[in-house]
């Protein structure tokens, strides 16, 4: 419903912070992250995310599109709800999330405050998949070459192998190699690691 809310910031603390926008104030419950990212006054802008109960209505804001993803990618699994959300945004940082979740750390995500090992193994099932599509996808666009991942998880694909593994092993490949590897190189190394 609210894609996000700008105006004036009236108020902050590390759990939320009240924007006066329209006349209107909005009260949103922010993560630490989001917390950092506000200035002291003035002019802010933040991601909304509207939470509808039986009983309230519950504004959470984020300072980036990728916490607010997270988010709701979070709340989407089974068992966890917003608090236990903000207390992952809290935590740890939305990519190197990512990446916990796509190389199955579960030692990791029972690292953040109110993440138990059946909570971790459960967001690992859930997420692994959506997590390694967005690290490929990150990889392509922060080195320029989206076309070189894209052409190394095609080749993996004409080799027979599932979109997964592809994605998987070119992740890893990647992560190996560095960023601006060669499309050619890249496979060889994911063919080594699937």
């Amino acid at each position: 419903m609210y894609d996000h809310i700008q105006g004036d910031l009236v108020s902050k603390s590390p759990t939320q912070a009240v924007i006066s926008a329209g006349g209107v104030g909005y009260r949103l419950t922010i993560p630490l992250s989001t917390f950092d990212a506000l200035p002291a006054g003035g002019s802010a802008r933040l991601f909304a995310y509207l939470q509808v109960r039986d009983d309230a209505l519950k504004l959470y804001g984020f300072a980036s599109e990728a916490e607010r993803r997270l988010f709701t990618q979070l709340i989407s699994v089974s068992g966890i709800g917003p608090n236990t959300a903000i207390a992952v945004l809290n935590g740890i940082r939305p990519e190197d999330f990512r990446r916990a979740v796509a190389a199955e750390k579960a030692d990791e995500l029972c690292r953040i405050k109110g993440i138990g090992r059946k909570t971790a193994e459960r967001i690992i099932v859930d997420l692994k998949r959506e997590m390694e599509r967005e690290l490929i996808e990150e990889t392509g666009k922060s080195s320029g070459a989206r076309g070189a991942v894209s052409d190394a998880v095609a080749a993996m694909l004409a080799l027979g192998y599932t979109r997964s593994s592809a994605e998987k092993a070119v992740t890893r490949a990647l992560d190996k190699l560095g960023r601006e590897a060669p499309p050619e190189e890249v496979v060889r190394e994911a063919l080594q690691l699937v």
